[in-house]
């Protein structure tokens, strides 16, 4: 279950290390879709992440899906 744990955090992290930001001015609307569509991302894969703790470890599942969401919350405003 750690094994588990660890690559999707490490995917999440990766995924939102390498996404690439929107910097034209003219595709401002474009750049507000992409950024709706990438917090909702973010929060689809806390749940999903979230859902996959075990009632044993959950506290410390919880929180690592909870900070995972967070770092993809920041490379979305990038």
């Amino acid at each position: 279950m750690k094994s588990l744990l660890l690559t999707v955090v490490f995917a999440s992290l990766t995924g939102a290390a390498l996404a690439t930001p929107i910097s034209s001015r003219g595709n401002l609307r474009v750049a507000d879709a992409a950024a709706d569509a990438c917090f909702a991302s973010c929060a689809s894969h806390a749940e999903s992440c979230k859902r996959t703790c075990p009632a044993t470890l959950s506290t410390p599942c919880i929180s690592a899906c909870d900070s995972q969401a967070q770092t993809c919350r920041l490379g979305c405003q990038r």
